[in-house]
């Protein structure tokens, strides 16, 4: 990236020497008066085409000092007691000096912050209005008319120069206003993450180690609860390490990698380590044919529900011996259904945060964005949580 950039910097600053060396080459042949239109024309070309910042220069600097030479050029030519039989050959540097303060004037419209652009903006379609007078005030023949039209032709090119770098404007602070809204979804959808992985694997661990302190020490018993500690450890290690990735501060070199998108495939596993991790036992009831065969964000929202669903348990229903989660499609669409035998939480819900919250919150969220539903309540089989996703919409 860094060798295309010092690539396309080297093209633009070949380029411009090329033209600026185009516009000074006639002065040599020229009476030593064409400095009162070479020099202005040349700053000119170079501080519309230069690429900023330039060391210590700016695009504002360069306006200024453009516009300001500009004017002088325009005093100075007016001075000149040569009449217009004289001078005429100053005419052909004219369209190129206007030609260069109206590509300024769109550059400072669209890049500068909004006061400088509108004083820098307003000083140099000046300078580009008047320019058209430095040769109809030193023409004889040339009346008012001529000034006139010439003042004329100028302010439409530099309206139009002010329209093209208001639309410019415009269209850079949409397209960054969608990237800062992208990357701040992203983070949501990071945090969101963080939540249904990291926190499910900690309250693991927590609730493993108030378990321990319950029962008399053995040798064995302590062996393997180490082990799943370390395990979840593991996990929960892993999945910050994903997440800090994900959060890296803009600017860098990479895109940030995409967070992992899971299935119907890992429920298996994901209730293998839930049941190894405390005294619930766990069923699996899927469909045959499913894992896999859905569409991406489908599965990983069902996986999500299972996985909030699993973390509230260990929560709120302590007393639970059997989850079942059970994996079906009817004509609903898909359904996601995690019941457990402790029939209502015994300790209170996750509250909702004002800023969106997470959990079940944030659960309903994606499910809605889906076209789908969820919700929580007692159900046959003990506390229910439902999840629905409709499988006939894009998605599917």
């Amino acid at each position: 990236m860094r060798t295309d950039m010092m690539r396309d910097t080297n093209r633009r600053a070949t380029v411009c020497a090329l033209v600026t060396c185009l516009v000074v080459l006639p002065a040599f042949v020229a009476p030593i008066e064409a400095l009162f239109v070479v020099v202005p024309t040349a700053l000119a070309v170079v501080a519309a085409m230069a690429a900023y910042p330039l060391g210590s220069l700016t695009l504002p600097r360069a306006v200024v000092a453009a516009t300001a030479v500009s004017v002088l050029g325009d005093l100075g030519f007016l001075l000149l007691r040569d009449g217009w039989a004289e001078v005429k050959w100053a005419l052909p540097w004219l369209p190129f000096e206007l030609t260069a303060l109206l590509v300024l004037l769109v550059r400072v419209v669209r890049r500068a912050p909004v006061l400088p652009a509108a004083v820098l903006g307003t000083l140099t379609a000046a300078a580009a209005v008047v320019l058209p007078l430095r040769f109809s005030l030193k023409n004889s023949h040339s009346g008012l008319e001529q000034s006139v039209l010439g003042v004329l032709a100028a302010a439409v090119l530099a309206l139009t120069a002010v329209g093209i770098g208001l639309h410019q404007r415009a269209q850079d602070e949409r397209r960054a206003e969608a990237i800062s809204r992208a990357r701040r979804d992203q983070r949501l959808q990071v945090a969101r993450d963080l939540h249904d992985f990291v926190a499910h694997e900690v309250t693991g661990i927590l609730l493993e180690t108030q378990a321990a302190r319950l029962v008399d020490y053995d040798e064995a018993r302590t062996k393997d609860l180490l082990e799943r500690l370390e395990a979840a450890g593991q996990r929960a290690l892993a999945s910050m390490d994903d997440t800090l990735r994900v959060l890296r501060e803009p600017g860098t070199q990479t895109e940030p990698p995409p967070t992992r998108v899971h299935g119907l495939g890992d429920l298996a596993g994901l209730l293998q380590r839930f049941e190894g991790s405390g005294s619930v036992r766990t069923a699996l009831d899927l469909a045959p044919g499913l894992a896999g065969a859905l569409p991406l964000e489908v599965e990983d929202a069902a996986y999500r529900l299972v996985i909030e669903a699993l973390t509230n348990i260990r929560r709120h229903a302590s007393e639970a011996r059997l989850v079942t989660v059970a994996v079906a499609r009817g004509a609903g669409g898909l359904r996601v259904a995690v019941s457990d035998d402790a029939g209502r939480p015994t300790g209170p819900a996750p509250a909702p945060r004002a800023d969106g919250g997470t959990g079940l919150v944030a659960l309903t969220e994606r499910f809605t964005g889906l076209r789908g539903s969820l919700e929580a309540g007692p159900g046959p089989a003990g506390w229910t949580v439902v999840g629905v996703l409709p499988l006939d919409g894009p998605a599917a």
